[in-house]
């Protein structure tokens, strides 16, 4: 085992802590003894020989040698796999630790003799220690010993809860950190095909119309503003994300003119849901891009929000041609709806519904139904290094 070594203020605690132990336990053994009127020491009971003989021949010798038994204890812990020889060594060193205290309070008995004046005692062979001595040294030893293995139980655990909260910590910090980013990185790549091809219309516009060039300018600046503005939050209200998509819409009107036509229903309650950001506007520019291809009449986007119980209905629909008949279903969905699906996944894990339909009346319909969450229940998302959203199908 590796040899921990303290700091020296903890080392100074921890010297405290065991004097302060040790006094604390003979206190309690001395009021005992004083109200059982035992004489064990020949001095009148509550005298200061007295008390300095029961404290220096029963337990401070302890408190001498306890950080050796914990020293001990760390590097030969009688965990479940201690080996036959690792115990016989903490047997040996037990019955060296009782000898040795039990030699240091005998000693330590000659001396408040000898300060208060009285003849010491006929001392024997200094091998020489009763049973009775023995029995309760061995018993300090072992109560110590079993302290100690108690001691360092508690510190480890408190170590490694300290370590796993610490550990935790990083994995949320690291988790809101790539959270940030690959909002910021939505946020940058909000369509740069629809921004490249808006611009192009401007540049042919500014010839042939220049007043309508100019409004889409403006519209493109409310835009690229809202979807530009400093840090953006993990989640948004349903009201502010349609603010976003009304300023992509207003540009792509204006792009399509009366080729495209847009309905947005917000129904009441659901506009201070929320929602995760930049949800509906990659949807609603997936409609427009497949609501127009291959119509020759006016295309149709319709976007609605509803409540349903404690539920967050979402959908964006187009007129467009649908699905087609050999379709293989969500699993081919494309970046943009797949990252979309994927998402919800991460933030609502088995709690919403992602689901892509041909109506029956033609055209498609993406429907999305999540928690009902207010301002006070933020949505969380645990973020891999995925693509992020495009626009293709």
């Amino acid at each position: 085992m590796a040899k921990r070594v303290l700091p020296k203020d903890g080392k100074t605690h921890f010297i405290t802590g065991v004097w302060l132990s040790w006094t604390a336990i003979a206190i309690v053994g001395y009021a005992r003894h004083y109200f059982e009127s035992t004489n064990p020491f020949g001095w009148p009971i509550g005298s200061w020989p007295d008390l300095l003989s029961w404290l220096g021949c029963f337990y401070y010798p302890w408190a001498v040698v306890t950080p050796s038994i914990f020293r001990l204890e760390e590097w030969s812990p009688l965990n479940s796999g201690a080996s036959k020889r690792r115990l016989g060594m903490v047997v040996v060193a037990s019955l060296i630790c009782s000898y040795v205290t039990w030699l240091m309070g005998t000693l330590v008995s000659f001396g408040v003799n000898y300060l208060f004046g009285r003849p010491a005692p006929p001392f024997g062979p200094f091998w020489h220690i009763s049973r009775v001595g023995l029995c309760f040294e061995e018993f300090a030893f072992w109560c110590t010993f079993s302290a100690a293995c108690a001691i360092r139980h508690f510190i480890q655990f408190h170590r490694q809860a300290r370590q796993a909260t610490q550990l935790a910590l990083e994995k949320s910090q690291l988790e809101a950190s790539l959270r940030q980013a690959e909002l910021e990185n939505l946020r940058m790549r909000l369509n740069p095909h629809f921004l490249f091809n808006t611009l192009q219309n401007i540049s042919v516009l500014t010839q042939q119309n220049p007043k309508l060039a100019s409004q889409m300018l403006v519209r493109l600046g409310d835009l690229l503003r809202s979807a530009l503005r400093g840090k953006v939050a993990a989640d948004t209200t349903v009201s502010e994300e349609m603010n976003l998509v009304r300023d992509y819409l207003a540009v792509e009107q204006m792009r399509f003119g009366d080729r495209l036509t847009i309905l947005v229903d917000v129904a009441p309650g659901s506009g201070d849901a929320r929602i995760p950001s930049f949800l509906l506007q990659p949807l609603a520019e997936n409609a427009i891009i497949h609501g127009l291809r291959g119509m020759s009449q006016a295309s149709t986007i319709v976007i609605r929000t509803m409540t349903d119980g404690d539920r967050l209905v979402l959908t964006v629909a187009d007129n467009g041609v649908g699905v087609p008949v050999e379709w293989p279903g969500e699993s081919d969905v494309g970046i943009g709806l797949s990252s979309t699906r994927q998402r919800l996944s991460r933030i609502f894990p088995g709690d919403h519904q992602f689901v892509i339909r041909k109506l029956d009346e033609g055209g498609t319909e993406v429907r999305i139904v999540i928690p009902y969450r207010q301002r006070d229940q933020l949505c969380e998302e645990n973020v891999p290094s995925d693509q992020l959203a495009s626009v293709d199908r």
